[in-house]
């Protein structure tokens, strides 16, 4: 809001610069607001405002400085028109007869907060010098519309009505453009001076707003000035032209004299406003160096959480191993005590079936053995006749009798 202290225009520099540029050097631009920057450039510009410092808008093409301008109200954390009252716009664009319609908006416009109804006035109307420009930009309402309507969330029926009655709802609008304080470092680079009594009186206002900003500036940094000397100087030049009493006539007489002395004393505010405006700068870029050293040291400090995390997290899984591995060990010593008393208790084994038959055959020898003389002895009572061997004894039978 640095441009507010110019001029109390309550608008965002972002903007109200980058309109400003458009509107000296962007009306000739054909695909104005369509064509897109340089992504490389339009990033330069914006971290070189988010730093709060004053990029020469000169040094860029008009695309890129139309790409920022889009890219800041993209990025705008409300509705310009407000959430609330978004429906009700859309709503009054369904009124029967264009009276109704345009009475309805001018109602609502006087509902949406100050700065959004200033930075909304001064989009629409910047936007309707572009379209009345459409021979050079080609850019017409509805390419407008198409670029607005993602870019500040609203509809293109309500961007028709705002552009088709401009007049009536942002009548009183003029885009004025800044106007800074003068600077230069030397002689040889020293701008044109004011020459009336007005344009005096104004420079030297934005002049000592400037320096209320740097004094603050300088406050916040403990940075030490000798505010006395210079409020001196300034209340001096402040009064000198503040009289209403001096009339035309003595200034006319001494006019030549007062012009150099201002002249003089201004040059010389404006020498030390330089000095303090190159240490604000050498401040801001301390601070940037020391913003970038602590998100630097935020990063370690993260990387170091995380490495820690899991450290720890290994530790715990080999302890869990460990346990694990006690277990283990554990249960096979409870197996191994339990099956050596088992082995020790087996029973004896049977013998199996081919043992079992081959001791059981020379006991099945003898039975047949035996039953031999037996069924001889049957054999003789049947025919009547004894046999003739079965009187006589047989030594090898009653030798193998015996053995049995």
């Amino acid at each position: 809001m640095r441009t507010a202290l110019y001029d109390g225009i309550q608008l965002p520099a972002v903007f109200r610069e980058c309109v400003d540029y458009i509107e000296s050097y962007g009306m000739k631009c054909e695909g104005i607001y369509r064509v897109s920057g340089m992504k490389s450039k339009v990033d330069e510009l914006k971290a070189a405002y988010d730093r709060e410092e004053c990029p020469c808008l000169e040094e860029y093409d008009p695309h890129t400085v139309a790409s920022l301008l889009k890219q800041y109200l993209r990025e705008l954390p409300d509705n310009l028109m407000c959430k609330e009252l978004a429906p009700r716009f859309e709503e009054a664009c369904g009124r029967p007869s264009e009276a109704e319609k345009l009475l309805e908006f001018q109602r609502l416009l006087g509902e949406v907060p100050a700065g959004s109804r200033i930075l909304l006035a001064w989009l629409i109307t910047h936007m309707d010098h572009v379209i009345a420009r459409e021979t050079d930009t080609k850019m017409n309402i509805q390419n407008i519309s198409i670029v607005l309507n993602p870019t500040v969330q609203i509809g293109n029926r309500v961007l028709y009505v705002f552009f088709t009655h401009v007049r009536e709802l942002f009548g009183d609008v003029v885009l004025k453009p800044v106007v800074r304080p003068l600077r230069w470092s030397n002689m040889a680079t020293m701008p044109t001076l004011p020459e009336t009594q007005e344009s005096i009186k104004e420079e030297i206002r934005r002049q000592h707003i400037l320096y209320l900003f740097i004094i603050l500036m300088c406050c916040l940094f403990s940075v030490p000035l000798n505010l006395q000397e210079c409020e001196t100087k300034i209340a001096q030049e402040i009064a000198s032209l503040s009289k209403e009493d001096v009339s035309k006539e003595e200034m006319s007489e001494n006019e030549e004299e007062v012009i150099n002395l201002l002249l003089a004393q201004e040059n010389e505010i404006l020498t030390e406003q330089e000095e303090l405006i190159s240490l604000e700068q050498v401040l801001r870029r301390q601070i940037a160096t020391e913003k970038e050293e602590i998100e630097r040291l935020r990063a370690e400090i993260n990387k170091n959480t995380h490495l820690n995390q899991a450290i720890h997290e290994e530790q715990e899984a080999i302890l869990e191993l460990r346990v694990q591995l006690r277990l283990l060990q554990t249960h096979k010593l409870q197996q191994e005590l339990t099956s050596t008393p088992t082995s020790e208790q087996a029973p004896p084994s049977q013998p199996s079936p081919e043992e079992r038959s081959r001791a059981d055959e020379p006991i099945k020898r003898a039975a047949v053995v035996a039953m031999e003389p037996t069924a001889a002895a049957a054999a003789a009572p049947a025919n009547g006749k004894p046999g003739k061997d079965a009187m006589k004894p047989s030594p090898s039978k009653d030798k193998r009798e015996a053995n049995l």
